[in-house]
């Protein structure tokens, strides 16, 4: 992520792939906002890189990796309206929290180090219809 506007060429490219390996429309718009709140993630707190996308024998794969400073507290940062360890009054936009892709995606691993953070993140096409 090299842009504030990458995020939404990421979200968009999700969804088309989503949909492609035929994830319901619904499910793609989740897909694509997970995909867009990570790589959101990347741009304004790991000071840059990448999200992949990957087809799954039965589902959907986002990978977003970044060389930032790390979560120093994951169970906080996971908590909606926290950024960077700070809590969010309700005038303060975020966007950008790992709890709402942990709620959009079926399954969400997190690796962070000092130097650094992967998530992966799944959706399984089981049971998805319409």
């Amino acid at each position: 992520m090299a842009s504030d506007t990458d995020p939404l060429v990421v979200s968009s490219l999700a969804k088309d792939f989503a949909l492609q390996l035929g994830f319901p429309s619904v499910a793609g718009a989740q897909i694509a906002l997970a995909a867009g709140e990570l790589a959101s993630n990347c741009f304004r707190h790991g000071g840059g890189g990448c999200v992949e996308l990957h087809a799954l024998a039965d589902g959907i794969e986002l990978r977003a990796i970044d060389q930032g400073p790390g979560i120093p507290d994951l169970s906080t940062a996971e908590e909606d309206g926290v950024s960077r360890g700070r809590r969010h009054t309700p005038y303060t936009p975020i966007r950008d929290s790992l709890g709402s892709v942990r709620r959009l995606m079926d399954e969400v691993e997190v690796q962070t180090r000092d130097r650094g953070t992967t998530v992966v993140a799944r959706k399984r096409l089981r049971g998805l219809t319409g």
